[in-house]
């Protein structure tokens, strides 16, 4: 079968023709992929930044993948509450089993995790094999594709829940990606008052989002985007969402927040920031990092997708077959395209 996979301890991923995977073990379920999109962690192997290459560099070569939604096609041995043809999701974030943490029953806290698609053989391939404990099915009400959403919403989900939100909050999303848009459209589903998404040359994604519904957006490229910025937080923003992994916007986002606003880091990007110390410790803000998303978040990002299929199907832009793959990572690095599926 035609795989993407991370290959050398060097930049770049390859096509390459790989072996099907065998009959799945026990507590293992195989699944026939119908649709991974692509993330900004698998552009980052691509390029290998330092982080990925540390990580990663021992494990090679495996095949990438894992924002994705597929059909049971075999069950192993002891694998009970899911059957053939059951269309599922899959939870990347799989537990070694053997740390301190997992040892104490704190799989999320595991510290030597078996990620789906970056340690693990992932999805970017026509079949592949994974934990039945990691899979959550999608109710037949959601249209298969839209199962690939589940795992960056879930990204936005936790940030909201990590940030404290609560029905009525005014938030402001730093960052109009998938992450961003998916966490806008949660917010204003959960029954937040006000949402503002802040981007910069983003237009292609802008786009997206009036498509969307939203009317409140602030390009940071245009004239006056920071008073206006200003003008929109007024007292100031209750929550503030940081997904863009850029470091000049903390700060940013910190001087529109209200007193003892709170400041949810869900970006992945560069390691350094600036911020006003004097700022933070005078309005008793928050910062809260965005990571290690609880097995509870998922099934409740399935219920939202179960209620409103159509209000999340237009962040998928682009879908392109798994053999152009290389002009699928393309579009996804150049803000043209809000999610990117390729398909097996």
């Amino acid at each position: 079968m035609l795989a993407l996979r991370k290959i050398d301890d060097a930049e770049g991923v390859g096509l390459c023709d790989v072996a099907a995977p065998p009959p799945p073990a026990t507590g293992e379920v195989q699944l026939r992929i119908a649709a991974t999109g692509i993330c900004g962690t698998d552009l980052g192997i691509a390029s290998w930044a330092a982080g990925y290459a540390a990580t990663m560099r021992t494990r090679l070569p495996v095949t990438l993948g894992h924002e994705t939604v597929g059909r049971i096609v075999a069950l192993g041995a002891e694998v009970e509450r899911l059957a053939l043809g059951d269309a599922v999701v899959v939870n990347p974030a799989i537990a070694c089993g053997a740390c301190v943490a997992c040892a104490e029953g704190d799989p999320v806290g595991c510290l030597d995790r078996q990620a789906f698609g970056m340690v693990r053989d992932g999805a970017f391939a026509s079949h592949v094999n994974v934990d039945a404990r990691y899979v959550y099915r999608l109710p037949g009400s959601v249209p298969l594709e839209l199962g690939a959403l589940v795992e960056p919403l879930s990204i936005g989900a936790h940030a909201l829940a990590v940030a404290g939100f609560a029905r009525g909050d005014r938030v402001v999303v730093f960052g109009p990606g998938p992450i961003g848009q998916g966490a806008a459209v949660l917010a204003r589903a959960m029954g937040a008052a006000e949402v503002v998404i802040v981007g910069y040359r983003d237009t292609a994604r802008f786009d997206t989002l009036r498509g969307l519904g939203f009317d409140r957006l602030v390009d940071q490229a245009e004239a006056g985007a920071a008073d206006r910025l200003r003008q929109l937080a007024g007292r100031g923003f209750d929550i503030a969402i940081e997904a863009a992994g850029v470091g000049a916007v903390v700060d940013q986002a910190l001087g529109v927040l209200r007193p003892q606003g709170v400041l949810a880091l869900a970006g992945m990007g560069e390691a350094t920031a600036s911020l006003d110390l004097t700022l933070v410790v005078r309005n008793r803000l928050q910062l809260r990092g965005v990571s290690r998303i609880p097995p509870t978040i998922w099934p409740q990002v399935i219920e939202r997708l179960a209620r409103d299929p159509a209000a999340y199907a237009p962040l998928i832009t682009h879908r392109l077959p798994l053999a152009q793959a290389h002009d699928g990572f393309a579009l996804a690095r150049s803000g043209v395209a809000s999610k990117v599926l390729l398909i097996p």
